[in-house]
């Protein structure tokens, strides 16, 4: 039939004449080469199109495939309705993907090893390929730029150098006071203010490392979803167990991203990605930040204001609510349950502190019905 000479180097009989491959060696062909391989083990150059994109949907074998190439092997293999896919048919569709997709692969890798395989269909891996950042992913980039803004406002307004630390305007009407918890508003808009660059810094790269690439694939709103209930699960677990404490930071939204997506991870750990990278990345972000807070709560001398248990309060929202938002197209029945059980536990989580919240008046600080502009001229004149 034929004699292989090299991975990409074929000299076929003249029926076959229209695929010769005699270019030099190439990493993007000997790649598309291994895959066919695989599914042609015994050589019959040609395989059922219901077997292959059950293999690309359900096995690793086309990880390492152009996105572009995938798409077509999904959508466009079948032409001439035989229900097979030819070795040449599937050659001539590998340098068209080339062609198209060149300059893309680290863009498309990146953003489809946060989706499981099962979930890689040619609607998203169409919305991967075409997108062309503009514009760009909208929930994380805006809040980011916000953030920018009210920290850029205050740091201006308070009229006085701000360090890696601090100082936090404390007078704001959008940071969390305990003693103005009646105003409702603040348990989510405490994290557009921070405390100090360094804060805001950690904060920005955080939520733009995680939450870019999840955007991409599970669009703007789940994402936006996701990180407003790490914010209000953050105060909410602060509130109860810090009752004096101010808080600030978008800390709560970043963690509920951040373990959204590894609840995402070990519910399909089968079909993801890089799956074992990605989760030694979050249980170091973990262990750094676990470690920290149980030396500056019992080992420091000099204690931090940190809240801790926000960091908390959005991690185990991230991981609930994600479980429920987070795209994916072929659930289980387990998973259906476990969809339930996890939205159910985040309500009643959420809902009880609320009720603690409001019913415990004599656990938290007296209120202050000072108005904001008393509250900013006693802050700067302290202050100077």
């Amino acid at each position: 039939m034929y004699k292989m000479t090299r991975v990409d180097a074929m000299e076929f009989q003249p029926e076959y004449n229209s695929v010769r491959l005699n270019d030099p060696p190439d990493r993007y062909r000997q790649i598309a080469q291994e895959f066919w391989d695989l599914q042609d083990p015994d050589r019959k150059r040609r395989i059922p199109l219901s077997r292959l994109k059950d293999r690309i949907l359900r096995t690793k074998d086309a990880d390492g495939l152009a996105n572009a190439l995938v798409i077509q092997l999904l959508q466009e293999a079948d032409k001439n309705y035989d229900g097979f896919l030819s070795y040449e048919e599937y050659m001539q569709f590998t340098e068209e993907a080339r062609s198209r997709g060149e300059g893309r692969q680290g863009f498309n890798r990146a953003a489809l090893s946060v989706l499981p395989r099962g979930d890689r269909t040619v609607e998203a891996r169409r919305y991967i390929e075409y997108y062309r950042c503009c514009p760009p992913p909208f929930f994380m980039v805006l809040a980011s730029l916000v953030e920018i803004g009210v920290f850029t406002y205050y740091a201006l307004d308070m009229d006085r150098p701000m360090g890696a630390s601090g100082p936090a305007p404390i007078y704001s009407p959008l940071i969390y006071n305990p003693y103005r918890r009646y105003e409702a508003w603040r348990f989510v808009s405490y994290a557009l203010i921070h405390s100090g660059w360094l804060h805001l810094v950690t904060n920005l790269v955080m939520q733009l490392l995680f939450g870019v690439l999840l955007e991409l694939v599970h669009r703007w709103w789940r994402i936006m979803l996701v990180y407003f209930a790490g914010v209000l699960a953050g105060s909410l677990a602060h509130s109860l167990t810090a009752p004096s404490m101010y808080l600030a930071g978008a800390s709560g939204g970043v963690y509920s991203v951040m373990y959204a997506h590894a609840g995402n991870l070990v519910l399909n750990w089968s079909e993801m990605e890089y799956r074992w990278i990605q989760l030694i990345i979050i249980i170091f972000v973990s262990v750094l930040d676990l470690s920290y807070a149980f030396y500056d709560t019992y080992g420091s001398a000099t204690p931090s204001n940190t809240g801790h248990m926000a960091h908390l309060g959005g991690a185990i929202a991230g991981v609930l609510v994600g479980v429920s938002i987070l795209r994916n197209l072929q659930r289980r029945r387990w998973e259906r349950v476990c969809w339930w059980v996890s939205f159910i536990i985040y309500v009643i989580l959420v809902g009880t502190a609320v009720v603690l919240n409001a019913s415990l008046q004599d656990y938290f600080p007296d209120n202050d019905y000072t108005s904001y502009a008393v509250l900013r001229a006693d802050y700067l004149s302290r202050s100077t």
